[in-house]
């Protein structure tokens, strides 16, 4: 078969409903309706295919292999990964298909999944790299791009090294659709590694290696602020700036939009156990009216326990992309060091309530555990910041409002994508709120 016949067997494939077996989904998703379009589809070679195309007004990318029965979404093992690898590493173009290269992509052969819940799908190629695609991609300038190529130009290693992207060009319109950076020799997330610690920490009742394992995730928190925050000719504007009362105010009221969402879509116990708790939760989200100006930055934007890989060199952070679920001006936009503090403190929190949920520890050993780590963690954060210099990149005075925000969020995606994780917010919410009723 040519490929010109392979192309036109896939768009009609498409055009007859074959974009609903392709289109990015999670839990929650619903299925898709009314009009699909093509925008493009590029052949990368040995039978993968990359198409571009619009459902329900959302612009999406998937990688199709046609087989025996037919063309499907291609999973690890089929090659799409490799040839988009391979793509960067020969800096060829494929149709409106784009690499940019920042590196020498060294050889790879073979796919291996990541087997953890992730927003964008990520695959293993030849042990060597990773291959991140974003099933909806990227208008415009991506922090998943720049905010790594900033951090090697002011000399801070500890993130995977970026190798290359992706980009698809569509007219005026540029999306950056994968990424391909260096893999971590025997990395795992701190899901996995932190969450080892804090069962065996809890059980016993003695924080022990894991408020060690704290300190050294506070120090680094640190430096890659810090690191954010140096000039380097990569990011536009001025590192620092300063937000005032009107920015302050619009963080305010999406805190409370978050709860407002929150209500809306948690059922049942979990739901009436917040409705009882919003008042409270609408006082400590008052907290925001004492701020009346601040310092803001670059940020990770989405800075969780699970973002802290330990390797065979040591730890490093991940995924820069921001919160994948957030549109791009707010992934881009300069916002509070304190936000990344307060959304990592949090999931530290929720390393606890997942012990507590799951292996029946008691509440008060979760707590004890809990407070410890995260006092460790913050210690180890703000005396790195002196030795750095930079203590004045951090308010502490918004970190206990951005949690409570981050606290609605859980609710929020719990609902939306992740159904199990509603007993984490369930458990984690009035734990704060008695912290701060303290």
């Amino acid at each position: 078969m040519t490929a010109g016949r392979a192309e036109a067997m896939l768009r009609d494939w498409l055009a007859d409903g074959g974009t609903e077996a392709i289109a990015p989904r999670r839990a929650g998703d619903p299925p898709v309706v009314g009009t699909t379009r093509v925008l493009d589809v590029a052949d990368l070679g040995r039978g993968v295919r990359l198409v571009l195309f619009e459902a329900d007004g959302v612009v999406s990318a998937a990688p199709v292999v046609t087989g025996p029965d037919g063309p499907s979404r291609a999973a690890a093992g089929d090659g799409a990964f490799e040839a988009i690898a391979g793509l960067v590493r020969e800096g060829r173009p494929a149709g409106g298909v784009w690499p940019r290269v920042f590196r020498a992509v060294p050889s790879a052969s073979g796919e291996r999944a990541i087997d953890v819940d992730q927003s964008n799908r990520s695959v293993v190629v030849g042990e060597r790299l990773v291959v991140k695609l974003f099933p909806r991609p990227g208008h415009g300038p991506q922090p998943g791009e720049d905010l790594p190529a900033h951090l090697a130009a002011v000399g801070f290693g500890d993130v995977p090294e970026l190798y290359g992207s992706v980009r698809w060009t569509v007219g005026d319109d540029r999306w950056l659709i994968a990424t391909v950076t260096a893999f971590l020799p025997g990395a795992r997330d701190g899901w996995t590694w932190f969450l080892e610690l804090a069962r065996r920490a809890i059980a016993a009742d003695d924080p022990g290696p894991a408020s060690d394992a704290a300190e050294r995730c506070g120090e680094l928190v640190a430096r890659f602020h810090v690191a954010l925050a140096t000039p380097s000719a990569v990011l536009d504007g001025a590192p620092l700036e300063r937000a005032g009362v009107p920015q302050v105010e619009a963080w305010r009221t999406r805190a409370h939009a978050l709860l407002d969402d929150a209500l809306v879509v948690t059922p049942g116990e979990h739901g009436a156990r917040l409705a009882a708790l919003a008042p409270r939760v609408r006082d400590a989200i008052a907290a925001f009216g004492d701020v009346d100006a601040t310092p803001t930055q670059r940020i990770h934007g989405d800075l969780h326990v699970g973002q802290i890989l330990r390797w065979d060199g040591g730890d490093a952070v991940a995924d820069l992309d921001g919160n994948p679920l957030a549109p791009a001006p707010e992934r881009l936009a300069r916002q509070p060091a304190a936000r990344d503090v307060a959304s990592f403190v949090r999931s530290l929190d929720h390393l606890a309530r997942i012990v507590q949920a799951r292996d029946g520890a008691h509440p008060e050993a979760a707590d004890r555990w809990s407070r410890a780590v995260r006092r460790r963690f913050l210690d180890a954060y703000r005396t790195a910041l002196d030795d750095a210099g930079a203590r004045d990149l951090y308010d502490e005075r918004l970190v206990r409002p951005f949690e409570v925000a981050q606290a609605c969020h859980e609710y929020v995606y719990a609902a939306r994508f992740l159904p199990r994780w509603a007993t984490v917010a369930d458990l984690a919410l009035p734990a704060l709120l008695a912290e701060l009723d303290a």
